[in-house]
């Protein structure tokens, strides 16, 4: 996402744009064979990425301040890392956190 690209040096709104112009010109010039050139990036490049947003975004933790902020968040990261679908995770968070505001549940 955004945090890596930011990691990386990447400061302004126009960065995503610039890549994502890349990412058409590629398909649009290559077709199928630049789907074949950006498959040959190692997967371990891609983790290695993945492990740089992630501890881009661990900062973001200092902002939970109550014991039903931090009990969201961990809801969120243990149903993203039980189900292959990330959607259901930030569903379940939301749904969870709306229940929590709107009754007052203390945890």
């Amino acid at each position: 996402g955004l945090a890596a690209h930011f990691r990386f040096g990447a400061r302004t709104g126009g960065a995503p744009i610039m890549i994502g112009a890349l990412f058409v010109i590629i398909a649009l010039v290559l077709g199928e064979f630049g789907f074949t050139l950006l498959s040959i990036i190692p997967q371990s490049v891609l983790g290695v990425l993945l492990v740089f947003a992630g501890l881009e975004l661990c900062p973001l933790l200092r902002s939970l301040k109550t014991n039903e902020e931090y009990f969201v968040a961990l809801l969120i990261a243990g149903i993203a890392l039980a189900v292959p679908n990330m959607g259901w995770a930030f569903g379940a968070g939301i749904a969870v956190d709306l229940f929590i505001r709107k009754f007052k549940v203390k945890i």
